[in-house]
């Protein structure tokens, strides 16, 4: 039996390159006022390499959401909850990391080391 999970990280921001601009702007001129910690801790002007290290190599499938897709996946109820880690549990959704652990997280150390220790 296999221990590969399935790991859902929804951004607390909106997909689609313009969305990109506008948050990656946002990001640098009013950090504190940035909504997505999730994209602060693992996105500079693309995704920091430690990050995509994690990504490439762990054995866990991880899928990355943005808000506006949360009714496609029947995820609506955690609309007001991002950013958030959930797991795919058979016809379910486990939650990982909350809001509150995920916007406490400085850097994307912080991250892989909670996830690492979760997974």
């Amino acid at each position: 039996m296999s221990n590969k999970k399935n790991i859902i990280f929804i951004y607390n921001a909106k997909g689609g390159q313009w969305n990109y601009l506008i948050d990656t702007l946002h990001k640098y001129l009013s950090p504190k006022t940035y909504e997505c910690n999730l994209c602060q801790i693992t996105h500079d002007l693309k995704m920091r390499k430690t990050w995509k290290d994690f990504v490439e190599k762990t054995p866990h499938q991880l899928h990355f959401l943005h808000s506006e897709e949360l009714n496609d996946f029947g995820l609506d109820k955690y609309e007001n909850q991002l950013p958030i880690c959930l797991e795919k549990k058979n016809e379910g959704f486990k939650l990982i990391i909350d809001k509150k652990k995920m916007n406490n997280f400085k850097n994307e150390f912080d991250l892989i080391n909670e996830l690492n220790e979760i997974l």
